[in-house]
């Protein structure tokens, strides 16, 4: 695995917590940690908002409903996008 040193800015608080959580494998294997954590659930989340957009294009359901459905899909991936 290679690695990439990056520099960030990060809330102070929450940086003091995560060196006291972090203990001997350090901050940067718990930010890591935590980074991959978050990406695996987004990509899920992108995975599973694609799929209903594929049920919706084959739905049978009258347009009314769809339009609901599409509002609801529509703040999932806003979610999902920030």
């Amino acid at each position: 695995m290679t690695t990439q040193k990056v520099s960030v800015t990060l809330e102070s608080g929450a940086i003091s917590r995560a060196r006291h959580l972090a203990g001997p494998r350090g901050l940067s294997g718990y930010l890591d940690t935590a980074l991959q954590e978050k990406l695996e659930r987004d990509e899920r989340r992108r995975a599973f908002v694609e799929y209903l957009d594929e049920l919706e294009q084959s739905d049978p359901t009258p347009d009314g409903l769809k339009v609901r459905a599409t509002r609801r899909a529509a703040r999932l991936r806003g979610r999902v996008s920030h």
